[in-house]
């Protein structure tokens, strides 16, 4: 058996050892190229850290459009029934209607003559003109309107006005008070924004009495003034109150006279009193005039 296996082996050799060479000789080179280099002494075995690429990322795709928005919903919403608060402009806003109430308060001044007269005996001489200083003087006046305002500019109204004056130079050291009413009707319109400031003009109508009392006696004068202006501002506070600063004109004549009341003593031209006390002759009558300078305050109410 040993015999067999020697002569296997010898048979064998011959063919093996040069393949065998062959492989052992080509071994280093394949070990020498297939392995990467190392690196040199004293350098990190770490991975290197790789750097962000230089080129700029390409930007991503747009979004695709929006779907076109369909019509806009609404939702119906009952009106409000109950009370609510009024913005700023609806608060100062002047009512299209309203009931329209207030008065006033102001400076009243006489001018002009009362009438003419001839001084009685021993005085007679040419006719002598009675003037307003000579009964009044300067005096408070209050007024009271009751009237409607009309699509936002006209206002109606009725009107009185009673002035608190003191009496003239023919009652000194007397206990003599005067007084003067006027009673009627007057309207008055307004230009400009009647929501905020605008021009106030008015025009009435009415009676007028000069009334002269020192508490046993009382003489009077009466007059229907056709014409009667007013000029000033309306100025609204709020939806409810305006302010109405106005200067008004008015005169006449006076007419009739009534009852008598005493001068001072020892008159100039020696009256004892008014020289009328009935109707006063036409011929000499003579011209008036009243002005009133003031404020105003009235109010809007039930105002739509």
């Amino acid at each position: 058996m040993k015999s067999a296996i020697r002569a296997t082996v010898r048979g064998v050799a011959p063919a093996v050892l040069p393949l065998l060479w062959v492989l052992l000789s080509a071994a280093p080179s394949v070990a020498q190229e297939g392995l990467p280099p190392l690196p040199p002494p004293g350098e990190s075995q770490t991975s290197p850290v790789l750097s962000a690429p230089s080129a700029t990322p390409p930007a991503p795709p747009p979004a695709p459009p929006a779907a076109a928005a369909g019509p806009r919903q609404y939702t119906y919403a009952p009106p409000p029934t109950g009370p609510r608060a009024l913005s700023s402009a609806e608060h100062t806003r002047a009512p299209k209607y309203s009931l329209w109430l207030g008065g006033g308060l102001g400076l009243l001044v006489y001018g002009g003559v009362l009438y003419n007269y001839i001084p009685p005996a021993p005085y007679n001489g040419p006719a002598l003109a009675e003037t307003t200083g000579n009964f009044v003087r300067p005096g408070p006046a209050a007024q009271v309107d009751v009237g409607a305002r009309l699509a936002y500019r006209y206002i109606p109204y009725v009107t009185f006005e009673e002035g608190f004056l003191g009496a003239g130079r023919r009652f000194n050291g007397t206990s003599t008070t005067a007084s003067s009413y006027f009673g009627g009707l007057g309207f008055r319109y307004l230009a400009g924004d009647v929501h905020s400031v605008s021009f106030a003009g008015d025009i009435s109508l009415g009676f007028r009495e000069l009334q002269l009392s020192n508490g046993q006696q009382t003489w009077r004068a009466m007059d229907w003034e056709l014409i009667r202006l007013g000029f000033g501002a309306d100025i609204r506070l709020n939806r409810h109150v305006t302010l109405t600063p106005m200067l008004t004109l008015s005169g006449g004549t006076f007419t009739d006279a009534s009852g008598n009341i005493s001068f001072a003593p020892n008159q100039g031209d020696g009256l004892p009193g008014p020289a009328y006390t009935g109707r006063i002759p036409s011929a000499w009558r003579q011209s008036y005039s009243v002005f009133v300078i003031g404020c105003n305050a009235h109010v809007d109410l039930f105002g739509k």
